[in-house]
C-alpha cells in the first residue's frame, strides 16, 4: 500500500484542542504514522504520494451516524425503500461512493430493504467497491404495523426483540436500530407515540451489547425518548421533543443525540412532491425539533452528527448541510467539528477513527477553509484519504 504525506496543513485532530499550524500527516500501510508539526515529522523522502494542502484544514475523515445507504432520497421514502434487494444494492454502491467523495469516510446505516445494506457493507470491506465504510443495522426493529415496518422486522415483546437482534447479528448486521416511537415517514402513524417500554428496551440493549452491537433508538416523542435513554441505548435519533430530564440524561450519561435536523428540513424543501402526510408531520415537529436541539446544545449534551440521508430530498454526501443546521441552531463550531469526528467515532465504538493520531486508520480530509471560522468550510473538500488510499485530490 502506498505511503502518503499531506503537508502545509492546519491540523485539527478531532478533539477539543488547538489546531496545529504548518502540520504534516504521514501514513504507512493504511495507518497514521505521524500527525503533528512539520518540524517534528519523520523523513518523508520515500513517500509514494506527497500532497500540498495549501494551508487548508486537515481533519479526520468525517462520520455520518445516520444514513439509509440503499435509498436515494426521492420524494416518497416508503415507495423507494420497497425496491427489490438487487436494486437496493445498486443504489447502495452509488451512494457509498458519493458519500466518500464528500469526505465522509464512515457511515452508520440505519435501515434498508432485505439484506441490501449488509451486502454493500461487505463489498466495501472486501475492496469490491469504493465507498464509505458502512456499519449497518440491516433492518430496523419495530412493533407490528409501526413506523418503518416496510424496512423492518416486527417485534412486540422483549423476547421477540432479543430474538430478532440475534438473527440480525447472525446475518451480518453490526449495529441495532430500534423504532421507539412513531415516525414522520409512515402514513397513519402518530410520530410522537411511544412503542416500547423502558424494560423492553433495556432487554434489547443488553442483548445487543452482549453481541458487541451498539443500539440506536429512533425516538421523536418525549415518552419514547426517555424510555430509550433509561433503557440504555447508545443514541437517540431525532430527539424532537426533549425536556430537562432527557437533556440531563444526554449530558450526564453515555448516550448521544443524533438530531438529523436535515430530515424535516429537506422534506419541507421538497414541497408538494413529498406525500402530504409526511409534510404535515414535518411541520408538526420542526419547531420543537430545533428548539430541543438548541436547549440540548446549550446544556452541553453529548452530540454526534447524522443526516438521515435517503429520506426525501436528503441526498447522500450532504453532511455539510447538517453541520450548518447544527451550527445555525446553537452548536459552536468547535463542537460541530467534534460531532463529526471524535464524538461520532466514540458513539460507533470505533477506536480507529475520528482522531488524527499515530496508530489510527489513515482516514483524513482536507478542507479549503477554516472550520473554526465558518461552517461553510465543510462544503470545500479538496482531498479525501481513506485507510491510506487517496480517493480524491
Amino acid at each position: 500500500m502506498a505511503d502518503v504525506v499531506i503537508r502545509n496543513a492546519v491540523l485539527h485532530n478531532g478533539r477539543k484542542s488547538a489546531p496545529i499550524e504548518d502540520a504534516v500527516l504521514v501514513t504507512h500501510r493504511g495507518v497514521i504514522a505521524y500527525a503533528g508539526p512539520a518540524r517534528g515529522a519523520p523523513p518523508t523522502t520515500a513517500a509514494d504520494r506527497v500532497i500540498d494542502a495549501g494551508g487548508g484544514a486537515l481533519l479526520p475523515g468525517l462520520i455520518d451516524c445516520h444514513v439509509h445507504v440503499c435509498v436515494d432520497g426521492g420524494p416518497d421514502f416508503m415507495a423507494e425503500a420497497g425496491v427489490p434487494e438487487e436494486e437496493g444494492v445498486a443504489r447502495g454502491v452509488r451512494n457509498a461512493r458519493r458519500t466518500l467523495d464528500a469526505g465522509i469516510t464512515t457511515v452508520r446505516d440505519l435501515g434498508g430493504t432485505g439484506r441490501a445494506s449488509i451486502i454493500v457493507s461487505g463489498q466495501q470491506r472486501r475492496g469490491v467497491i469504493e465507498g464509505s465504510r458502512i456499519l449497518t443495522a440491516g433492518n430496523v426493529l419495530t412493533v407490528r404495523g409501526g413506523h418503518a415496518h416496510y424496512i423492518g422486522r416486527q417485534a412486540d415483546t422483549a423476547e421477540e426483540l432479543v430474538a430478532e437482534i440475534r438473527h440480525l447479528h447472525d446475518e451480518g448486521a453490526e449495529v441495532v436500530k430500534i423504532v421507539a416511537t412513531g415516525g414522520v415517514l409512515t402514513e397513519g402513524v402518530d410520530a410522537t407515540s411511544a412503542k416500547y417500554s423502558e424494560e423492553q428496551l433495556h432487554a434489547a440493549v443488553d442483548a445487543a451489547h452482549a453481541l458487541g452491537m451498539r443500539v440506536a433508538a429512533h425516538a421523536i416523542g418525549l415518552d419514547g425518548i426517555v424510555a430509550a435513554l433509561r433503557g440504555g441505548v447508545d443514541s437517540v435519533e431525532h430527539g424532537c421533543y426533549l425536556n430537562e430530564e432527557a437533556i440531563g440524561l444526554l449530558r450526564d450519561g453515555s448516550s448521544y443525540l443524533v438530531a438529523t435536523l436535515s430530515a424535516p428540513t429537506r422534506i419541507l424543501d421538497g414541497g408538494d412532491a413529498v406525500p402530504e402526510y409526511a409534510r404535515a408531520k414535518s411541520l408538526e415537529v420542526i419547531k420543537a425539533h430545533r428548539a430541543s436541539f438548541r436547549a440540548a446544545a446549550e446544556a452541553g449534551a453529548r452530540m454526534a452528527s447524522g443526516t438521515d440521508a435517503g429520506t426525501p430530498f436528503n441526498l447522500h454526501g450532504g453532511l455539510a448541510g447538517e453541520l450548518a443546521l447544527m451550527h445555525d441552531n446553537g452548536l459552536p463550531l468547535d463542537r460541530v467539528l467534534i460531532s463529526a469526528t471524535s464524538a461520532a467515532a466514540d458513539l460507533l465504538g470505533l477506536n480507529d477513527a475520528g482522531v488524527l493520531e499515530e496508530g489510527r486508520r489513515a482516514d483524513a480530509v482536507v478542507l479549503d477553509g477554516d472550520p473554526l471560522s465558518s461552517v461553510d468550510a465543510y462544503t470545500k473538500v479538496s482531498v479525501v484519504v481513506q485507510a491510506g488510499v487517496v480517493v480524491r485530490a
